[in-house]
């Protein structure tokens, strides 16, 4: 991994930041609280919780292209996904710091306090088992079946590990929200909280649009 791939891994991460962060929480906001995507009230703080996300898109979004472009010769599909989602899940205190404070609509502050008040130190790793989860399982799809140069056919396994994975990301997102547990979100499952279209627009067009980045910048830099 050269300064290059690095350089675009960042770049690629605080440009994604900047672009994806309002629909981020518009989408997190409607689904998690069944709220319609046209209701006033979930467009106001859009760019809430920008630096956290920012952060984290240059963990997840950089690093983690240029760290699997680098390794992609040396492991195989499960290793890379493993690696991915163990990447993904370092940023999971920021992750629950950001939503929640979407949720409860407080400052990333407050956010903060509530959670360490409440749970201590171990309430930071709320989440950490769904997201891994949810990015191995998409990870290993997707790096499993992606073909270079064939966009389309990319944008259908990004569609399809999205799918798949669907029910981990409301796991994750009802925890990080309101500390729900298993058996509370099993029981209130409501199918259109999976968001499975909104998610899927979203989510394809965030990942291709960092893959397509990411590799054109490396062209430049």
């Amino acid at each position: 991994m050269n300064h290059s791939d690095i350089l675009s891994g960042i770049l690629t991460g605080f440009t994604s930041s900047l672009i994806f962060n309002p629909l981020d929480k518009i989408i997190y906001i409607s689904t998690t609280k069944n709220i319609s995507i046209t209701d006033k009230r979930i467009y106001s703080n859009l760019f809430q919780g920008s630096l956290n996300t920012l952060l984290t898109r240059i963990i997840t979004s950089g690093i983690y292209f240029s760290m699997i472009d680098s390794s992609s010769h040396k492991m195989n599909p499960m290793q890379l996904s493993l690696l991915g989602a163990s990447i993904c899940s370092l940023t999971n205190p920021l992750q629950l710091i950001k939503f929640n404070s979407w949720y409860n609509n407080i400052s990333m502050n407050g956010s903060y306090k509530m959670i360490m008040n409440r749970f201590g130190i171990r309430g930071l790793f709320i989440g950490t088992p769904a997201i891994f989860t949810r990015d191995l399982i998409f990870n290993y799809i997707y790096i499993s079946n992606k073909k270079s140069g064939e966009h389309l056919h990319n944008i259908g396994i990004i569609s399809m590990a999205l799918m798949i994975s669907s029910p981990i990301n409301l796991i994750k997102n009802k925890k990080y929200g309101n500390f729900e547990d298993i058996r509370t979100i099993i029981k209130n499952f409501n199918y259109k909280q999976l968001g499975i279209g909104k998610n899927i627009i979203r989510s394809s067009l965030c990942f291709y649009f960092n893959q397509f980045l990411y590799d054109n910048l490396k062209t430049y830099l």
